[in-house]
């Protein structure tokens, strides 16, 4: 019965670390894709980088996508049904973002998107 414990209590902790890691990750990607961003806005004028309500609501953007990508089964990722799913949210996400920046963002944004 001990032995029994014992694995559950190690199968628990495996998969609680699992998640904590994965979680760890997704936040990594998140902020880097966030300081991308900023620097894409800021390159011509600093006043441009994102407020702390954009980045909020960019980083439950961003976490969707990320959620997206990572819950797509590998049979999917290996036929052309992934890519144009993956097309598809990307464009949404881009949108998405687009939608939240200030017209001065945008322009600046554009311009460096168009580099």
């Amino acid at each position: 019965m001990n032995l029994q414990k014992t694995i559950m209590s190690l199968l628990f902790f495996i998969i609680t670390s699992s998640a904590v890691f994965a979680q760890k990750d997704i936040d990594s990607q998140i902020n880097d894709l966030i300081k991308e961003d900023n620097i894409m806005l800021t390159e011509t004028d600093k006043s441009l980088k994102l407020s702390e309500e954009q980045e909020v609501k960019i980083k439950e953007i961003y976490r969707a996508l990320i959620v997206f990508k990572n819950e797509t089964s590998k049979s999917k990722k290996k036929k052309g049904v992934y890519k144009k799913a993956l097309t598809s949210k990307l464009m949404e996400t881009m949108q998405e973002k687009k939608d939240l920046f200030t017209p001065k963002q945008l322009a600046a944004y554009d311009a460096y998107d168009a580099k």
